[in-house]
């Protein structure tokens, strides 16, 4: 394969990973996320295979001190949105009017990329680029003014506009809600159902800015069904990194996207759980794998809760268990050693301003810190399990 070759020539993380590894999809190790993200630094970065010279960047996470970015070349940005927006055709209609919700600003992609990925829809639709920040009451406001009929966004902002409109005894009759960027649970629905007058709710698409397009809605198979994009190379493997080659046994999800060179992401652990449904065909989304956590629209990585520990000067093994309560998404993080908790939540928030903003906007509850006797690990190999999602 031309793209192995290119990127073990140009990118010394991957050179260095790969060693003397046959050039084989199959064969080659699967990233560790940590060394991945160490090595796609802004000043002396070892992943890139060539220097940044045009495109674009985002934001992919991380905290202040340490941030996350991702970049593209304009072809491979325009590639992206392509691959993405033809899939968008499964859900979408002609003559639909789709309000766009997603959140801008402070190189956030997810507005830009539905934006872009809806011009490229085979559909011929009408775009409004409302976005996320806008005051709830405008986009009411907005969606009867224009006859919009379509919103897609994340589900805690079409919980949110629910939340207002059932309050003022009010409904906003919609077709469909599009959502993407965390996980629509089953006790979001019934509000929803009463404040939109229920509409046909499904995925606008899997994708993310760290790895590309993961998979298009396929609605027709579940609510968290979604089929194998073109351009990509999609892989399930088990807790010893075996491909998973038959339907319904879940494992993490693993992706090459064959789009890619400045950034190259070969055989990249998404951070999710799956299973197939039809093999190397489509799959079913099943929460997050060990490599974080997603909290509302938030993702949280080990890093990120390593940072707080760091600035505590407390040197313990940690977990993550992510909740739902009061109909919202909840974060706690377990650990065994004495720790300040006031001080540990003050300094993750400080370190996550998102987990704050979302927070203060009633997206997600207050995190918490936990101590306990000891953690969970894996009874069959004794590992440490470093994500609990009791969710699904």
């Amino acid at each position: 394969m031309k793209l192995l070759e290119f990127v073990k020539e140009n990118s010394p993380f991957y050179r260095k990973l790969w060693g003397d590894s046959p050039l084989d999809i199959n064969a080659l190790p699967i990233i560790d996320q940590e060394a991945f993200w160490d090595a796609n630094t802004w000043e002396n970065n070892k992943l890139l295979t060539a220097k940044l010279s045009g495109g674009v960047i985002f934001k992919s996470g991380g905290t202040t001190g340490r941030p996350k970015f991702s970049a593209f070349t304009k072809l491979e940005w325009e590639e992206f949105t392509k691959v993405f927006g033809e899939s968008m055709g499964e859900v979408l209609r002609p003559g639909e009017r789709v309000g766009n919700l997603f959140y801008s600003g402070e190189l956030y992609a997810s507005f830009l990329f539905i934006e872009k990925s809806l011009e490229q829809c085979p559909v011929d639709v009408v775009t409004f680029p409302i976005a996320g920040s806008t005051d709830l009451g405008e986009v009411i406001n907005l969606v009867r003014t224009y006859g919009i009929n379509v919103l897609a966004g994340v589900p805690t902002t079409f919980s949110r506009l629910a939340k207002l409109l059932v309050d003022q005894n009010e409904t906003l009759p919609l077709k469909k809600l599009l959502y993407g960027g965390e996980t629509l649970f089953d006790d979001q629905r019934p509000l929803l159902n009463q404040a939109f007058n229920s509409p046909e709710i499904a995925s606008v698409g899997y994708a993310s800015v760290d790895a590309g397009h993961l998979g298009g809605s396929a609605p027709s198979l579940g609510a968290r069904a979604h089929y194998v994009l073109p351009q990509t190379i999609m892989q399930i493997v088990d807790d010893n990194d075996s491909l998973i080659e038959e339907p319904n046994k879940v494992g993490r999800l693993i992706m090459t996207n064959l789009a890619r060179e400045l950034m190259p992401i070969i055989r990249y652990p998404v951070g999710d759980l799956a299973k197939w449904i039809e093999p190397g065909k489509s799959f079913e989304i099943l929460g997050r794998a060990q490599e974080g956590a997603r909290i509302g629209p938030v993702t949280v990585n080990r890093d990120d809760v390593a940072g707080v520990f760091t600035a505590l000067k407390s040197n313990q093994a940690f977990q993550i268990v992510v909740k739902r309560e009061f109909n919202m998404d909840l974060l706690i993080i377990r650990y065994t050693d004495e720790i300040d908790q006031n001080l540990a939540l003050k300094t993750l928030l400080e370190q996550r301003k998102m987990l704050k903003d979302c927070i203060e906007k009633h997206l997600i509850c207050l995190p918490r810190f936990e101590k306990v006797a000891e953690l969970e690990r894996n009874p069959r190999t004794g590992k440490l399990k470093f994500v609990i999602d009791y969710r699904f």
